[in-house]
C-alpha cells in the first residue's frame, strides 16, 4: 500500500526541492503515535490514509498506544437536562489542586448524548461507551455502542422489559472470542453479546442481585462484583448483623462465563458502618473500607487471583481530608486514581461536589479547584479515546 500522499502540481518556474521519501513503515508509525481526532481529519488526505484509519492492524495498534495513558473518565453532569459525558484527565485535577487558578470544564460536542435516544453510561472499554436508554410508557430499555472519537453508534440493541433502576448492568470485553458483552443481573443472569446480537441466560449468578454491594469492575475480560452472602435486607446498607464472612468478590469470567470466588484481604476483619466497595487503581483490583469512620483503608490485590496478594495500599486518616462525619455518615469515599509515580491519589465522596488530591509522600490533602465540575463522580468510567469499530 503506497501510503505517501499523491503529490502536488508545481508551478513551472518554481525551484525543484529534493524529494524526500518516507517508507511506509515509518509513516504507519508516525500515525500511530497521532490523536484519534487528528486521524479523523488526516483521513481526506489521500485514499490510503482513509483506508488505514479503518485496517484492524492499525486499529489494534494505536489502541495499544493509547491505552496506555488512560487518563480520561466520563462523569454525568449533575443536571438531568443535560446529560452529556465529559472527558476529564485526572493530571488536571492533580494540577488544579497545586494551582491557584482554577481548571473551568467545557462541554465537548463530541460527548453530547442530546440525540442519542440514551442517557446513561453503562461502561466504557477500548473507547467503546455503551449507552442506555429507556422508555417510560413502555416499560423497555436498550442500549448503544458508541465510539465519540470517530462519531461513529450503533442502532438500538438487546431490547428488554424492566422496572426502571432495577437492573444490574455491566459492560466488559471477551478476550477469547474478541468480542464485548454486556451482563445483566436482574432476576437471573443474562449475557448479551455484539455480533449475536441477542440475550443468553448463562449460570446462575451465585447470590441474589440485591445482596451486590457494588457496581461490577471489569479487569481483563473478568467481572467483579463485591456481594454480601445471605444478606436478606432489601432496604440501604445495614451493619447489624453482619460478619466479614459474608462479604465475598464474585468473579465471572467473559470468555467461559463461569463464576469464581475471591475473598477480600484478611486485614478486613471488621464489618463497617459504610458499605465497602472495589475499584481499579493502576489496572489492579483495589477493595476499600472505612474502619472505626475514621480511616480509608485501601488494599491492592498484586497478583489477580492470588489471596495472599492483597496489599495494604495507604491507610489515609479521614480527619485530614476535614470529614465531617455527621453530614456524611452514610457516604462512601471512593478511590478514583493513582498517579504512575504512586505519589498522589485522588479520592473522591459520594456527597462531596469535587474530589480531593491525598499526596502519598507528605500526606497533605489539597482540594480540586474546578469549574463546572459538578458531576456525579459515582458513576465515572474509565475511558481512553481509539479507533475501535463494533461489528
Amino acid at each position: 500500500m503506497n501510503l505517501r500522499p499523491q503529490k502536488s502540481q508545481r508551478p513551472p518556474n518554481s525551484m525543484s526541492l529534493p524529494t524526500i521519501f518516507l517508507p511506509d513503515e515509518l509513516i504507519v508509525e508516525v500515525l500511530s503515535f497521532l490523536p484519534v481526532k487528528t486521524l479523523m481529519r488526516l483521513r481526506s488526505c489521500c485514499k490510503s490514509w482513509n483506508s488505514l484509519v479503518s485496517d484492524p492492524l492499525f486499529v489494534k495498534s494505536h489502541l495499544q498506544r493509547s491505552t496506555q495513558n488512560p487518563n480520561f473518565t466520563l462523569g454525568r453532569t449533575l443536571c438531568r437536562v443535560d446529560t452529556s459525558v465529559l472527558p476529564i484527565s485526572f493530571d488536571r485535577f492533580i494540577e488544579s489542586s497545586c494551582s491557584t487558578k482554577p481548571i473551568t470544564l467545557t462541554n465537548d460536542p463530541y460527548y453530547s448524548l442530546k440525540d442519542k435516544d440514551c442517557s446513561n453510561v453503562v461502561g466504557s472499554y477500548n473507547g467503546l461507551i455503551c449507552l442506555l436508554g429507556y422508555s417510560f410508557e413502555r416499560r423497555q430499555m436498550w442500549f448503544r455502542f458508541w465510539n465519540p472519537a470517530t462519531r461513529t453508534i450503533s442502532d438500538k440493541l438487546g431490547h428488554f422489559r424492566s422496572i426502571p433502576y432495577s437492573y444490574d448492568l455491566t459492560f466488559g470485553y471477551d478476550n477469547e472470542k474478541d468480542t464485548y458483552k454486556v451482563v445483566n443481573l436482574y432476576r437471573g443472569a443474562k449475557v448479551f453479546s455484539l455480533g449475536d446480537n441477542a440475550w443468553r441466560n448463562i449460570q446462575s449468578f451465585p447470590v441474589e442481585d440485591h445482596q451486590l454491594s457494588c457496581d461490577g469492575v471489569h479487569l481483563r475480560g473478568i467481572v467483579n462484583y463485591l456481594a454480601i452472602r445471605n444478606y436478606y435486607s432489601h432496604s440501604s446498607y445495614d451493619c447489624k448483623d453482619l460478619t466479614v464472612e459474608q462479604f465475598v468478590i464474585i468473579s465471572l469470567d467473559l470468555g467461559t462465563e463461569t463464576y469464581k470466588y475471591l475473598l477480600p484481604p484478611r486485614g478486613f476483619v471488621e464489618v463497617p458502618f459504610i458499605k465497602p466497595s472495589i475499584c481499579l487503581l493502576m489496572d489492579c483490583l483495589c477493595f476499600s473500607h472505612v474502619v472505626k469512620q475514621t480511616h480509608l483503608v485501601i488494599w491492592k490485590m498484586t497478583d489477580y487471583g492470588v489471596q495472599e496478594s492483597w496489599t495494604q495500599l495507604r491507610r489515609i486518616d479521614l480527619q485530614i481530608i476535614d470529614y465531617n462525619l455527621e453530614k456524611k455518615f452514610h457516604s462512601r469515599w471512593l478511590p478514583l486514581h493513582l498517579s504512575k509515580n504512586y505519589d498522589a491519589l485522588v479520592v473522591a465522596n459520594d456527597s462531596e461536589e469535587l474530589p480531593v488530591v491525598y499526596n502519598l509522600i507528605d500526606h497533605s490533602v489539597k482540594r480540586t479547584r474546578i469549574i463546572n465540575g459538578e458531576r456525579w463522580w459515582h458513576y465515572i468510567k474509565n475511558y481512553s479515546e481509539s479507533l475501535v469499530l463494533f461489528h
